[in-house]
């Protein structure tokens, strides 16, 4: 929830300066307004600022800022580069951000955040026709209420209370997603393709994936599989194509660790590899019909079969590890593959 509360305070700087930046480095055209209606100096401005200022951009937007008593107060409106259609407006009451309403490219709103106090957020969503998609109260960035509806303005799944299930559509009407909310918090999303079938599953910690997560194709078979545990892989990562397994990917804390193994389209074996805290170490074999390639790494270093076993008994026995890891890195290469 704090790196949430950071995300939205970042972005509340960054809509600030990303104004300050369009109305002083890129402005090909300006005008001041005094809030009794008389143009202004820029000079007579910068004293006041008790109006409306208006800036033409490089880009070919137009920035509209209203301010009271020298602060952000009313509406500042961002328009479609070279066209008079709103394309952002934020209002300001005395400073603070209050609302913020989004438009497509015909002016039609397609989201609009209102900001309360007592850290309550409203974000309603519309369609390509002004049909509400969605309408969503957030306290303290979590979900307590929710109404989610179909293209014909019906209603298909609610959350209250903090929990119950959510449905995701585009401007459209094509169902992105089904979610549902414990305790405010995402706890499981089901994607879907564009012919309905489920595109995948996953389960989340504290918004972050955990648990497994399968991925389909647009006809209904598994692509993938895998485990997470707070935001890393970790566990067997599965590849399939056509139906049969081609690739095992062991993960641990998001590293790569265990034996990689990838499989021809028939199922045979053809390749093995180990790996250590996302570096391959041991053998890395390549199996062919006639032959097996045979390839030592030892923490990721290429080195000859000998040697593996030579700093592995090595490394057993020495006490500064951290040095010997900068040997075995800074070793010359000839010397790492010598018999």
């Amino acid at each position: 929830m704090k790196s949430l509360k950071r995300l939205v305070l970042l972005g509340m700087a960054f809509t600030f300066f990303s104004c300050q930046k369009d109305n002083e480095s890129n402005v090909v055209a300006e005008k001041f307004v005094h809030k009794y209606g008389f143009d202004m100096t820029k000079d007579e401005w910068q004293s006041r600022k008790d109006g409306t200022s208006i800036a033409q951009l490089t880009n070919g937007v137009t920035v509209t800022n209203s301010f009271a008593n020298g602060i952000l107060h009313g509406a500042t409106t961002y328009t479609y580069p070279n066209s008079s259609i709103m394309e952002k407006v934020y209002i300001y009451e005395n400073g603070t951000l209050t609302k913020e309403i989004l438009h497509d490219i015909n002016g039609i709103p397609f989201k609009e955040s209102v900001n309360e106090p007592n850290n309550k957020k409203i974000i309603t969503l519309w369609d390509n026709f002004g049909v509400p998609i969605s309408v969503e109260q957030y306290e303290n960035d979590l979900l307590v209420d929710g109404k989610y509806y179909k293209p014909n303005n019906e209603l298909e799944a609610s959350i209250e209370n903090n929990s119950g299930f959510r449905t995701k559509r585009d401007r459209n009407g094509e169902l992105q997603y089904k979610d549902q909310v414990e305790n405010g918090k995402l706890l499981t999303r089901t994607t879907f393709h564009s012919n309905g079938q489920i595109k995948s599953t996953m389960s989340f910690q504290d918004y972050k994936l955990h648990g497994d997560q399968i991925n389909y194709s647009p006809d209904g078979q598994i692509l993938m599989t895998m485990t997470w545990k707070k935001g890393n892989l970790d566990g067997m990562h599965t590849i399939y194509k056509n139906g049969n397994k081609i690739a095992e990917i062991p993960y641990f804390n998001g590293l790569k660790h265990g034996i990689e193994r990838h499989y021809s389209d028939n199922g045979k074996l053809s390749s093995e590899t180990h790996w250590d805290q996302d570096k391959k170490h041991g053998s890395e074999r390549i199996y062919t019909d006639n032959d097996t390639e045979i390839k030592w790494f030892f923490k990721g270093k290429t080195v000859s079969s000998k040697k593996f076993e030579e700093f592995s008994l090595r490394e057993q026995l020495i006490a500064n590890k951290d040095q010997f890891l900068e040997m075995i890195n800074t070793m010359d290469e000839k010397i790492a593959l010598e018999e």
